[in-house]
């Protein structure tokens, strides 16, 4: 097992290999030039209770379902009292309705949309509810996240506050 890494009073961490919100740290698992920490990110060893804000840019998508339910798990205990998990994730519904419309084509999908967990609103509430975050205290944003980060065309973002 590994040991606990203690966190600041107000870590802000991003789970992404790149920087996108300015004042978040960059975890990811493998270096890079914009990474400030290296780190499983199915299995963070911050200590609980120790993270404000943790972004998760496209990381649950290539989790596979227990994978997911477990990373989710982990998040939630790394999180503070009042913290806020912010998942950005493919938006299924979304891409399978401009398929459906012809708005894209079966190349598209499996050149930027093929991976092994696919979310709905329904499935990413229920991967919450059940790693301890309480449905009414989710917030889904059809928009940019003012001064944090902007949201993509495809991208399904929801905010968890554990409280």
């Amino acid at each position: 097992m590994k040991p606990k890494v203690m966190a600041g009073n107000n870590m802000k961490l991003q789970l992404s290999p790149q920087k996108i919100v300015k004042d978040h740290l960059t975890v990811w698992h493998e270096h890079g030039s914009e990474v400030d920490i290296v780190m499983d990110l199915k299995n963070l060893t911050f200590a609980p209770d120790s993270i404000e804000s943790l972004c998760a840019f496209h990381v649950a998508d290539h989790f596979f379902e227990d994978e997911t339910r477990k990373a989710f798990k982990n998040w939630y205990e790394c999180l503070k009292q009042n913290g806020t998990l912010y998942v950005v994730v493919d938006n299924f519904e979304l891409i399978a309705r401009k398929f459906v419309g012809g708005d894209i084509n079966i190349s598209m999908i499996n050149e930027r949309f093929s991976h092994p967990m696919q979310f709905t609103k329904d499935n990413l509430i229920l991967f919450l509810s059940e790693a301890g975050f309480i449905d009414h205290e989710m917030r889904i944003w059809y928009a940019d996240i003012p001064e944090m980060f902007t949201k993509g065309e495809y991208d399904f973002v929801i905010a968890a506050k554990k409280i």
